[in-house]
């Protein structure tokens, strides 16, 4: 409609899955998400998607410019697949965090021992073993 009557050559339609939804050459939300996802993640080019969804050359750069202000930020990122050495470095890494942290609790478990050991003998033995707060050395 608005494109027809501005140049015959620029098509309306830019698929048969995607229509406009009004005659103010608005497209639909799920067409514009699309487009900028494809170009977002590179399978696309600008140049390349005006040619092929027959935007209109003069203003096609500035209205997929503003549907990639609008829509890029709300993208979720699909992150690649790990690869069987990733996997194995995060098996090694937890089972070496299940070490630490064994080894971490035994060392608590030391401590506890050794203060009650001074305890105790600072209890039988009747002498102070532990340096007092704000002793001279």
């Amino acid at each position: 409609m608005c494109e027809e009557k501005v140049a015959e050559k620029y098509s309306t339609q830019v698929s048969n899955s995607f229509d406009r939804t009004d005659e103010k050459c608005s497209y639909e939300i799920a067409f514009r998400r699309w487009l900028v996802r494809e170009i977002e993640e590179g399978r696309l080019r600008v140049a390349d998607a005006i040619k092929t969804y027959h935007f209109h050359p003069k203003n096609g750069f500035d209205l997929i410019r503003g549907w990639r202000l609008k829509y890029a930020p709300e993208m979720v990122l699909a992150l690649e697949d790990m690869t069987a050495e990733e996997r194995q470095k995060i098996i090694v890494l937890q089972e070496r965090n299940k070490q630490l942290e064994q080894q971490l609790a035994d060392a608590r478990m030391k401590n506890i021992a050794l203060d009650l050991l001074i305890d105790v003998a600072e209890e039988k033995l009747k002498i102070s073993i532990r340096k007092k707060p704000g002793a001279k050395q």
